[in-house]
């Protein structure tokens, strides 16, 4: 009598593994997201200091622009001896804070004789 044929044993993955892979799967991507997000967070400060100091430092000019409405800005200017101090104190839209002073001085030029 003849042997039966016999059937190729179907190949792929059961319902557990498929389920434990798509969690853990799932649990790598949150992960990843929210690293992203902290290091996306992190970048934007950043540049947001940036942004506070850059405007703080055009402030200190003796004939500067004024910034736009949503920047809080305290600026004092005091002469003395030929020279002027001005102090700048800056407040972004997202609530940081930034003091800056410069001194400027008129270099007179010396004649010779």
């Amino acid at each position: 009598m003849p042997t039966p044929p016999i059937k190729s044993l179907q190949r792929g993955f059961s319902l557990v593994e498929v389920l434990c892979a798509m969690a853990l799967f799932s649990v790598v991507m949150l992960a990843l997201l929210g690293y992203h997000r902290v290091l996306q967070q992190g970048f934007q400060s950043q540049w947001q200091f940036r942004q506070l100091w850059r405007l703080a430092l055009e402030m200190s000019e003796p004939e500067s622009p004024l910034p736009a409405d949503e920047w809080k800005v305290s600026r004092q200017q005091t002469s003395a001896a030929g020279c002027v101090s001005i102090d700048v104190t800056i407040k972004s839209p997202e609530g940081r804070t930034g003091q800056l002073s410069r001194l400027h001085c008129l270099q007179k030029e010396k004649s010779q004789e």
